[in-house]
């Protein structure tokens, strides 16, 4: 057990067609390997649940991309399916988050947002952040991310509470979807 972390966290995203990693979900694998790496062996907790119409879960592939790097006896958290979701899952998972200090690994975008939505669940923590080419889909998923923490940051993520109807249809205006 590495004296400053008790895990490393490594968040999933959405698999291509025929559960098929990213780009992205690979360059957030190669980055919690180094990770492991150089925090020394302790548990890789990999966190994605099924999404869409795959077979397999984000957890699962991730799973496998580290296991083709030799890095084995990860831990797999397969029921989520949002960050906040990553976060209380792997709390459960660990036997609850307080006191804990947990290494995230995410996409550079999507640090700040990850480790604030991990410490509002209980962890305390570090951040390893997988850097992404930083082109016009960077740049769209940094907008979005706003959004998100706006989110998080009015308790709209926390466990039993939705967002306003309206800020669905404001959200759906700007970025297309919801």
């Amino acid at each position: 057990m590495s004296a400053r972390y008790d895990a490393i966290v490594l968040l999933g995203v959405a698999l291509r067609a025929h559960d098929q990693p990213t780009e992205e979900l690979r360059a957030r694998v190669r980055s919690a390997a180094q990770a492991y790496r150089r925090f020394g062996p302790l548990p890789i907790v990999v966190s994605g649940g099924y999404t869409g119409d795959h077979r397999e879960s984000e957890a699962s592939v991730m799973a496998r991309l580290l296991g083709e790097q030799g890095i084995t006896g990860v831990v797999l958290e397969e029921s989520s399916r949002s960050t906040m979701e990553n976060f209380t899952c792997t709390a459960r998972l660990l036997g609850g988050a307080r006191g804990r200090r947990v290494l995230v690994v995410t996409s550079d975008y999507h640090m700040l947002r990850a480790r604030l939505t991990a410490r509002r669940v209980g962890f305390r923590t570090g951040g390893v952040a997988a850097r992404l080419c930083h082109d016009a889909v960077w740049k769209a998923l940094r907008a979005k991310e706003w959004g998100y923490l706006v989110d998080l940051l009015m308790g709209w993520q926390d466990e039993g509470k939705a967002r306003p109807e309206w800020t669905y249809r404001l959200f759906d205006a700007v970025f297309g979807e919801k």
